[in-house]
Formats: structure tokens, sequence, C-alpha cells
């Protein structure tokens, strides 16, 4: 793959009616030109989810990537840690490429992620952007899914939308694992609680369009009564994840998938094949924070 000399080179393709850019022209081993980088986030708050095929990334090489969209994410789930503070393994083995036992927590954590989320939303700084790069694949890889909040959002009705104008919603680790079985300690060395408040909509600041900012971490409601604001919630994710927002990436090796957490959700799909998967993530968090706690 040849090494991208200028924002011209870049050829984006979108994938779907709502979202989803294919983007080629760029060799993510190389570091990018200030007019790519400012490209390439004109892209994701267009596009919300960007495929780079054929990315054969080292752990510096998406780091960088990673701080094209701000300051790197360290860390917090020990069952997943590697040798980088700021990437962690999505993946069904071990280090020696062994299956992992059904209750091993690496696999908890990854049957967790089947939930549709938006990563670290339970941070007063949450996740912005996140990266996967395809290390290594099965034959049939389980695809990974995207839900464009955006759209869902524009399909709601005007009254709708003013009714949840301004609503805060708490987000909550433990409440997420609690509803996957498991609690903060079984997954991390950090046991405490982790909350934050965030808007239940979002607005971006570079394509002005508006966004619900929900999934599975959404506790509930600030101000309301509880099972009330969480009906609300999953009558929203249920709206949000309707076929007609979704698209579902079925992965090559290389592939580096970089996505929006502000403006999408995002779900793993079931894998039980006795075939080892890798795939490395890491992220970038938002630049300051969405609405104080």
């Amino acid at each position: 793959m040849g090494t991208a000399t200028s924002e011209e080179s870049i050829r984006v393709t979108r994938m779907t009616s709502h979202f989803v850019g294919r983007i080629e022209g760029l060799d993510l081993r190389q570091p990018l030109t200030p007019e790519q980088a400012a490209r390439v986030r004109k892209e994701i708050a267009e596009h919300g989810v960007l495929v780079f095929p054929g990315q054969h990334l080292d752990d510096d090489q998406q780091l960088r990537v990673i701080q094209v969209f701000g300051p790197a994410k360290r860390t917090s789930f020990a069952v997943t840690k590697n040798d980088n503070d700021y990437l962690i393994d999505i993946t069904n083995v071990d280090k020696e490429g062994r299956l992992l036992p059904y209750n091993d927590s690496t696999a908890m954590f990854m049957r967790a992620n089947l939930q549709w989320h938006a990563d670290g939303s339970y941070n007063e700084l949450p996740h912005r952007v996140t990266t996967l790069n395809a290390r290594e694949l099965p034959d049939l890889p389980p695809p990974t899914e995207y839900a464009d909040t955006r759209a869902a959002w524009e399909a709601l009705p005007a009254a709708r939308q003013r009714e949840l104008e301004g609503l805060v919603v708490e987000h909550d680790r433990a409440w997420s694992l609690a509803k996957a079985g498991l609690k903060p300690g079984d997954l991390s060395a950090d046991a405490e609680r982790r909350f934050a408040h965030q808007p239940l909509v979002r607005t971006n600041a570079i394509t002005g369009r508006k966004s619900l900012y929900i999934g599975s971490h959404a506790s509930h409601i600030v101000g309301r009564p509880l099972e009330e604001g969480r009906a609300l919630i999953n009558e929203l994710v249920a709206h949000a994840t309707q076929p007609e927002f979704v698209y579902s990436h079925r992965w090559q090796l290389h592939d580096l998938v970089a996505w929006d957490g502000s403006l999408t959700m995002h779900r793993a799909t079931p894998y039980d094949a006795p075939h080892g998967r890798r795939l490395r993530q890491g992220g970038a968090t938002e630049p300051t924070p969405l609405l104080a706690a």
C-alpha cells in the first residue's frame, strides 16, 4: 500500500444509506499530514463509522491513529490488558493461543460487550473515538454491529424530540455489568462504582446534527423515577437499533474500524467457534467534559 501524500488522495465510499464510510488511499503505518488528519476527523463526524481496509498496524502505529482524534485513553480493565497501557485485546484466546474457558474473566468481559453500548460513557470523559484493528481472524469471524443514533434521533417525531431535549442520564458501569451477570471487581482491580451524568441528546460540533447518547451503561434519567427512566432508555435503544439504523461489519484481516461513540452505539455478536480471534482496541477520550456530574 502506498503512502498518501495529500488530502486529495483519500477516497471515501459510503457503505450504507445513513452512515459508515470506507476510506482508501491512506497507509496508516505512516504519520498523517495535518491535512489528512483534518480530513479523517471530518469524515468520522460525517459518517460516524470509518472502515480502513488492509491496515497492517503494530501497537505504536495504532496508538498514533488514535491520537489523531484526541488524547489516548488508558485502559482500566486488567483482564484485557497487554503490554501496552492504551490498548486491549478483544479475543477468545489467551496469550498462548488457547481458547478461554467460559468462566474466564476475559471471556466474561467479551460477553458483556454483546450489549449495545457507547464505550466508557460512565466516565466524565468517555471514549470519543474507538479503534479496532483485526490482528487475527478465523475463517468466519463474527461481525461487529453499529447503530446510527443520529438517524434514530431524526426519525423521532418533533414532539418526542422536544420531550427528550435537556434530559440527563446517569451512566453507571456497575449497572451494565450487572445486566451481564458481573460486578466491577470481576473485571478490574478497580471495584469502585464508576458513573457520570451525560446529556441524553448531543449535538456534533462539526456537522450540527443531533444524536441520542444511550446504551447499556445508561442506568436511568436524572430526576425521574428509576423504573420510568429505565423504560424510556430501553425504548430509545430499541428504536435506535432497528435494522434501518444498523450496519454489520464483516471483518477482513487487518481492517481498522474507527467509530465516534458520541453518535453511534455498537455491540459484539456471539462467537463460540473453536478458532482464535484477536482484535486490538484503543480509543481517544473527549477533550473536555460533556456535562458536570
